[in-house]
């Protein structure tokens, strides 16, 4: 089994946040707090006669998501300090926070992974040799903007009865993938 997954929501199956303007996400969600001047912008609800989920999608990839207070709760288990949670808005009855990643590992290796021509975003990972055994449940990579968890973190996920969450395998051309229809989650049990 893989040891480092992707972590992406389900906006087709779970309704889907859309900041109006997405230029807001240019200089946020990198790694840093932004507790001191959050403010929570303008959005659009889409697919609103779909579930609120417990990874609610806030943008599309693994940038940024909301959280329910379950998925809240189970990160902030696994490792308090890896995520700031902000307070976002109550989407039909449920209360939102968004998960801001502050965890950043030196872990892609750089000269083997893949990058989409124009917009440096990955899309075939590859990682370092010797990462250490125990990995961090949740984090980002430096210099990348995508989330990744431990298989620990899906297996808690699992347990948990966590929903709109995906777990893709790095390797693999996501995509490539959502074009040709196939299924991005690979975790078992979500």
């Amino acid at each position: 089994m893989l040891r480092i997954w992707e972590l992406n929501t389900d906006p087709n199956r779970h309704l889907f946040i859309q900041t109006v303007d997405l230029r807001y996400f240019n200089e946020r969600f990198n790694g840093s707090p932004i507790s001191d001047d959050w403010e929570i912008p303008a959005y659009d609800v889409l697919n609103r006669s779909k579930k609120v989920a417990d990874f609610t999608s806030w943008q599309v990839g693994s940038q940024v998501f909301l959280v329910s207070p379950l998925a809240r709760d189970l990160i902030s288990q696994l490792d308090e300090s890896a995520v700031e949670f902000l307070p976002f808005d109550r989407i039909k009855g449920r209360k939102l926070y968004v998960a801001n990643v502050l965890r950043t590992e030196d872990f892609l290796d750089l000269a083997r992974t893949e990058f989409q021509e124009g917009s440096g975003l990955p899309v075939r990972v590859a990682w370092r040799a010797g990462l250490p055994d125990a990995l961090p449940p949740i984090f980002k990579v430096k210099g990348g903007s995508d989330t990744y968890v431990s298989t620990d973190f899906g297996r808690k996920a699992v347990e948990h009865r966590i929903t709109g969450l995906r777990l893709a395998d790095p390797a693999k051309n996501r995509f490539q993938q959502i074009v040709r229809g196939e299924q991005i989650n690979e975790f078992p049990g979500l």
